[in-house]
């Protein structure tokens, strides 16, 4: 409103300055110069007023726009700054709640750990009887095995004995054909007799199982 005066006002003044110029230069010829000035004057402030609030509607306009402008960056600034203080206190949070589960997750392996050591000593705990059972029924199976062996090793160094002194026997003839045929020197393994003077050949032979050798003269 204030521009829209303003502009009235240099627009009566500038229409009636352009109506007397005009009837100046048309010296006497104008009737009512009066009212020709006035109507000059009208029309200008018309005009002035037209413009004057234009100007004033275009300040406003633009006003509100930086109005609206500053309005929406204070707005971004403030939603800028609650977006960073919630992120700010999220992380806080997060951070806070990790800190709480990695504790937690350290005292659960720390209890696990200790039950699982605490389950394993009871496991060999309870395990060891039957172990030593185990062993013991081991050790006596082995003994059985042993104790029935026995007999049936015997027997068979009993049957080697005699195989070794049947071929002892079958051997005896070609042993002395064969002392005959020898120098008047006795071997190592020949031993004279007391109350003979012929050689005596002294065969041995081990029996498997048996724990002293067979030797048998000749």
């Amino acid at each position: 409103m204030h521009k829209a005066c303003k502009g009235a006002l240099l627009g009566a003044a500038a229409g009636a300055a352009v109506a007397g110029v005009q009837l100046v230069r048309h010296d006497g010829e104008v009737d009512q110069p009066a009212v020709r000035v006035l109507k000059g004057a009208a029309e200008g402030a018309a005009v002035g007023g037209v413009l004057g609030w234009l100007l004033a509607w275009a300040d406003a306009s633009r006003a509100k726009k930086k109005k609206r402008a500053s309005m929406s960056a204070r707005r971004v600034q403030r939603a800028a700054e609650v977006t960073s203080r919630r992120a700010a206190e999220a992380a806080g949070a997060a951070s806070r709640r990790a800190a709480e589960a990695a504790e937690v997750a350290s005292h659960r392996a720390v209890e696990a750990a200790e039950t699982a050591r605490r389950r394993t000593v009871e496991a060999a705990e309870a395990a060891r009887p039957h172990l030593l059972a185990a062993a013991a029924a081991a050790r006596e199976g082995a003994q059985r095995a042993a104790d029935a062996a026995r007999p049936h090793a015997a027997a068979a160094a009993d049957v080697a004995r005699e195989r070794a002194r049947d071929a002892v026997q079958a051997a005896r003839p070609h042993v002395r054909a064969t002392g005959s045929a020898r120098e008047p020197a006795q071997p190592a393994d020949e031993v004279t007799r007391p109350d003979s003077e012929e050689p005596v050949v002294a065969v041995g032979a081990v029996v498997p199982g048996d724990e002293a050798p067979i030797v048998v003269a000749l």
